[in-house]
């Protein structure tokens, strides 16, 4: 039995529509309000009634590809308004979507064409060289010119599946070294954002869609406004600086916004000033810094800042924490109560109920528990086990392998994992998945990864591994190889050669002996030259925390990932008073590469046309082309 102040606490259920599906919900606002504003991109924009028709052409198209309810189609596009459209005439043919980021490493991604067997892909033009290959998918390029058969193509499609119909499937990192599709149906997402008290939706609201769609805070920043007559805004797809964020967040009057703990404190540090007109402000994905917090709650006594937690398989919350000026931020923020319809459990190694103050794993249960994993019947065993607090049948509890405490006010502080898995910007990583990508290699006798956090700075990744005693494994090949097969957020940013693991009395591997050297040895690249090179060499130095860094050194092979990197992006505009894409970051990756391109731009005071333009236009280069050598492409 639960403790009487803890079933107080998890009292949680509300009336919302249960019985309905995400494409019943969205018909229905559009039926009623077909004139609002749906979705705004650049200076496009599409009505609930235009999105409404666009979406069911693509729907009755998919219908005669074969697709019906529960049947996976596979989406590798990237943010635009088409992939709005796309997702909303999935979800009306029935089907299931599955994110495929074609920034993915072409391992990665036909691993997933594998694991999901999916018969029709959704793409875009741009993406042709990119997504992945299978002759017995059918693929779909949304943006080509397509004329309905029949005026039929623009009503809704009749229903197919329900509520309990899977809605979409994503994957996590697993820790037996393969990602696990995790399978969020319909009423998930409705539990997540109708009739809910983790934030506000309204029509009135403007939500900003800037996570990627393989990352599940998409599914609040997309179902969110368009379950609830809001306006959705879609970020261009190009790499965004922080001036770009804000930008969009100015121009287009965004007043929900939802960012990781990394990015929420780069903001709050070097553009506070573009959060001003947030009404609503959540952050996670990792532990909140309370000095940032309240940085915004004194400078914005109107923006209510929202701590979210929750894992993939429970719909991106299961509890938030809501902050206002003029309350008390402690030290360490909670991740506060369960949100509607939703309950947590905090149990010990038998699984019985700890009071408040007691330390234990951390369960979730409730509607946004999902239905398990794809193709993976052991690990759904394992993690989704029957809900022994609830009295309804066929009730399910998600066992988080999360630390944490009711505190005595009823909110849940997070203490931390019971495993090795860690996050990083976002990102849920299981060490052992990154461990067996980097045994597959043949001069790898061993490895072990670990998330270091460096200072104040966020945390990172360090791989430490073993060669065969004939090789002499050099961390660039190693990298590389890496990067071939994981996503760029799972490679990690050091890797440290040892002769072997440190072990502890049980023969395992001793993961808190294992700390990031003190000090490296200075590179044998040639040292900064100019004031210029310095100037980069320098600011590099300090948010890289290495001691040297030489004209010819490799940003990210010094550690750097797309976070930092955005950071130096803000502080390289500053210093040098000029406007830079930051797609030009990720393009002159040394000091001596970037020194020379910034020694030709113009300061600011002239034209900036032209690099707004560029910036515009231009992909992400970085992601192309690491793309373009997994696909061997010319």
């Amino acid at each position: 039995m639960l403790p009487e102040l803890v079933q107080s606490w998890n009292a949680t259920r509300t009336r919302y529509p249960r019985e309905a599906s995400v494409a019943e919900l969205f018909e229905d606002i559009a039926a009623a309000s077909p004139e609002s504003i749906a979705v705004s991109f650049r200076s496009e924009e599409l009505s609930y009634g235009e999105l409404n028709v666009l979406a069911n052409r693509l729907a009755h198209r998919l219908r005669r590809t074969g697709v019906g309810a529960e049947t996976l189609v596979g989406c590798c596009m990237e943010r635009s308004m088409d992939l709005i459209v796309a997702l909303v005439a999935i979800l009306k043919a029935g089907g299931a979507y599955v994110p495929l980021d074609p920034s993915f490493p072409k391992e990665r991604l036909e691993y997933l064409l594998m694991d999901t067997d999916i018969p029709v892909m959704l793409t875009q033009n741009s993406l042709a060289t990119f997504a992945p290959v299978d002759r017995s998918v059918n693929y779909i390029s949304v943006d080509d010119d397509y004329a309905p058969p029949s005026t039929d193509d623009d009503a809704n499609p009749i229903p197919a599946g329900g509520p309990t119909s899977l809605a979409y499937v994503m994957y996590t990192s697993g820790s037996t070294g393969q990602p696990k599709g995790v399978m969020v149906e319909n009423r998930a997402i409705v539990r997540l954002v109708r009739d809910t008290n983790c934030c506000k939706f309204g029509p009135e609201e403007v939500f900003l869609q800037f996570a990627p769609i393989s990352f599940d805070a998409s599914t609040l920043e997309i179902w969110g406004p368009l379950l609830n007559g809001g306006r959705l805004v879609v970020m261009p797809p190009q790499s965004a600086s922080l001036e770009d964020l804000g930008r969009t967040i100015r121009d287009q009057g965004v007043t929900t916004l939802w960012l990781t703990a990394g990015l929420f404190n780069l903001m709050v540090e070097q553009h506070l000033g573009d959060l001003r007109q947030i009404r609503q402000l959540l952050a996670g994905g990792d532990v909140l810094s309370s000095h940032h917090v309240r940085m915004v709650l004194e400078n914005f006594p109107d923006c209510t800042l929202i701590n979210g937690y929750g894992p993939t398989e429970n719909t991106t919350f299961t509890c938030c924490h809501a902050m206002r000026a003029g309350v008390s931020v402690p030290d360490s923020i909670p991740i506060g109560r369960p949100i509607s319809n939703t309950r947590v459990y905090i149990l010990d190694e038998q699984m019985r109920p700890l009071q408040p103050g007691e330390a234990g794993e951390l369960y979730a249960a409730g509607d946004g528990v999902a239905r398990g994993y794809l193709n993976n019947p052991e690990a759904t065993a394992e993690k989704f086990i029957p809900d022994p607090f609830n009295g309804a049948a066929g009730g399910r509890m998600y066992r988080t392998g999360d630390l944490a405490r009711w505190c005595e006010d009823g909110t849940v502080e997070f203490l931390g994992r019971i495993d090795s898995q860690v996050k990083i910007n976002g990102y849920r990583i299981e060490p052992a998945e990154i461990e067996a990508a980097m045994r597959s290699h043949r001069d790898v006798k061993d490895a072990c990864v670990v998330a270091h956090a460096d200072g104040s700075g966020p945390k990172r990744l360090v791989a430490y591994y073993v060669s065969t005693t004939e090789a002499c494994l050099s961390v660039c090949e190693l990298r590389e190889n890496l990067a071939s097969k994981l996503p760029q957020f799972m490679v990690p940013a050091l890797f440290v050669a040892m002769d072997s693991l440190p072990l502890s009395p049980n023969g395992k591997v001793d993961r808190a002996a294992l700390r990031v050297p003190l000090s490296e040895t200075p590179t044998a690249t040639e040292p900064p030259k100019t004031t210029l090179d310095h100037s980069i060499a320098d600011l590099w130095r300090r948010l890289l925390l290495t001691p040297f860094v030489g004209l010819d050194d490799n940003f990210f092979d010094l550690g750097g990932d797309s976070l930092l990197l955005l950071a130096v992006h803000a502080n390289l505009q500053k210093m040098l008073h000029v406007e830079i894409p930051v797609t030009d970051l990720f393009e002159f990756t040394t000091v001596r590469t970037l020194a020379r391109h910034l020694g030709e731009q113009k300061p600011v005071g002239s034209s900036l046309g032209e690099p707004r333009e560029r910036a515009q236009k231009q992909r992400d280069a970085f992601i192309r082309s690491r793309v373009r050598r997994a696909y061997g492409a010319a």
